[in-house]
Formats: structure tokens, sequence, C-alpha cells
């Protein structure tokens, strides 16, 4: 096991015992210390790096290829996989601008408005995106480009998929591992992640000239907390993802490293653990202008998947982490309920 905190950097870990693929030639004890470490770093930051995750540097790379691929396309070619308007079904090509992403805290400083959903806009997010779903998902259908537009893309991105929900359940069963769950509590830790549900998201963050950060108000990727159980995110060399220590409220890079993905705590694993994990709050930011050089902000690309439970599964606060000294802060919550509720402004009928 590897494992670094230098207090300005996110921490990194090595998850290679999880994911071999003789997990039964690995004694309990060396995967139960790197759970363990697991836990307490996620329960110390809810975030980290992970290395020896079973995706390799090489499909890393692959990835990142096929999604630069896939924004280099003419717009109208795009758009012939279109974002449906409003927030469901998430799925399909959002051209830049047309997706606002917020805090709840958010919400709260724009009620006084009027219209939340427009005052949200009032500086809008300078990124496009494609989300992509398990085929057999009952909720949200997946929305495709023609074969033709960019062939080999669909069957691509649907392996990706089923591979990144792999590792999505190797670190939530090294995260169960190293909460010493017993078997009725493993088994709803598990249900944190449905085969049909989660999500593969594509980003491509134009660059930006200086100029254009002198002259006009806009954001990449605003302060926020993922809703569901936990995010797994590939970035490419330019890195730009920033996540906000709960301890020191201070922002730190998650700079690119090799072979490394960033895993962040999302609310449903936050409330399953009674704020025993925290929900990480990131962004990519925009710097200011004076700090860019003549050059601007080079593009970003990178691949978020978000580990989701079953839309219509209730998740409940596990009885271990409700004590006298920390009594219940969540009832019970179906997911889709609440997604309804946290998403409602992400998408507006006049962006169609």
């Amino acid at each position: 096991m590897a494992q670094t905190f230098s207090g300005s950097a996110v921490p990194t870990i090595d998850l290679s015992v999880f994911a071999t693929e003789s997990p039964q030639q690995i004694p309990h004890e060396e995967r139960l210390k790197v759970g363990q470490s697991l836990v307490e770093t996620l329960h110390r930051f809810g975030f980290i790096k992970i290395i020896g995750h079973g995706f390799p540097k090489r499909d890393i790379t692959e990835a990142l290829a096929w999604t630069k691929r896939l924004f280099d396309l003419p717009l109208e070619e795009k758009m012939k996989a279109p974002h449906p308007p409003g927030p469901m079904p998430h799925r399909g090509y959002s051209s830049i601008g047309k997706e606002k992403v917020y805090s709840q805290s958010d919400v709260e400083n724009h009620k006084k408005s009027g219209n939340v959903g427009q005052s949200l806009r009032n500086v809008s997010d300078f990124k496009e995106s494609y989300e992509i779903g398990h085929e057999q998902d009952p909720v949200q259908q997946n929305i495709w480009l023609p074969e033709d537009v960019l062939p080999g893309y669909r069957a691509y991105m649907t392996a990706l998929y089923d591979r990144l929900l792999g590792v999505s359940k190797t670190i939530l069963e090294a995260i169960a591992i190293g909460l010493s769950l017993n078997a009725d509590e493993y088994t709803e830790c598990m249900k944190l992640i449905s085969d049909r549900s989660c999500q593969l998201r594509l980003l491509h963050y134009p660059e930006v000239t200086k100029n254009k950060l002198e002259t006009e108000l806009l954001a990449r990727l605003p302060a926020h907390n993922d809703w569901g159980t936990m995010t797994l995110l590939f970035q490419d060399d330019n890195g730009g993802l920033e996540l906000k220590d709960p301890h020191s409220g201070v922002f730190i890079s998650a700079k690119p490293e090799e072979g490394a993905l960033v895993l962040n705590v999302g609310d449903m694993l936050q409330r399953f653990t009674n704020d025993y994990f925290v929900s990480a709050l990131h962004q990519v930011a925009v710097p200011d202008p004076d700090a860019v050089p003549e050059s601007g902000i080079p593009p970003r690309y990178s691949i978020p998947f978000f580990a989701v439970c079953e839309f219509s599964h209730t998740i409940a606060t596990l009885d271990r982490f409700i004590t006298p000294e920390n009594p219940q802060k969540y009832d019970p919550v179906r997911f889709d309920e609440y997604g309804a509720k946290i998403s409602q402004y992400q998408y507006q009928e006049k962006d169609k």
C-alpha cells in the first residue's frame, strides 16, 4: 500500500490488493489494513486519489482520446444526440452553457430573485458534456449519435461504463471492509451502487482567452456536491479540479497523477454514514485573469463516473453510525425524490 499526504495535496492510496484478479490469494489482514486506510482518509477529507484501481493508464489515455474525438466534432454533428430540455432524462449532448451546476447554498442565495433558475444562469458554465447510462436503465434511456457520425463510439462507451462500474464496486467493497461491516450492513452498503443506474459523463472545457477572462463573467464548474454515492474522476494533464478541505476550508488542487483517479464522497454515502463521510465540495475554478498567461487557459477534458443506487432505492442511515453523541441527522429518502429536488434547476425549457 502507498499513501501520501503533504497537507496541500490530495492524499493518494494504492488499492491494488482489492483490484487483483485473485483476491482470495491476498490475506484478509492486508485487505483490511488498506480498507481502513481508505476509510480513515475519506472520513478526514471526503476525497482521495486512488492508484492500483484496475483501470490502467493506457486505458485512461484511450478514454480521454475518445472524449476529445467526440468534442472535436462540428456542433451540428453533436446536436444529433441532443440532451432534452429539463433535467430528465439526463442523457446525450449538452452544448456550451446549457447545463448549470450549482450548490444548495447557491439556490438559497438566489431565492429572493423570484426566478432561481434564471438567476443561477446569470453566470454561465463554459463547458460542454455528454451523458451516458446503462443500456438497460429503466428510468433514463441513452441518446446516441448515429453510428456514422463517430463509428465505434457507442460500443466503446458502453464497455467503458461497465468497466468503471466494476471499479466503483471494488472501491465500495474496500470501504465496506475498512468499516468492518457485518453481513447485513455489507449488503446494505453494496446497494448504494446499482448496475443500471450509474452515469458516465464526458466533459470538455474549451480554452479561454485572457481577453475573454478580462471582459466576461463565466464559470467552468462552480463549487457543488454530487448527490449520488460517490464519484470517480479521470482528468487530462491540464488538471483543474479542486476539492475543499472540510477542516481548513481551503480548496486543494487535485493535480494530475499518472494512472490515478480522484474519488469524492457524494450525498448518499454521507447520509448512509450519518456524516462519518461528508460529501465533498468541489469545483473547476476560473483563475484570476492577472494570473493567466497571454495564451489563456488551455482546454480541459475529464471523465467523471457517478456511482449511484437504484432510483427507487431508499437510503437510510446505518444504526451503527447513530449514537447518543451523534444522533440521527437524516430521515430515510428515496434516491429519485432527492435527486429531483437537487437537480431541478440544472436544465430549463428555455435552453432548447
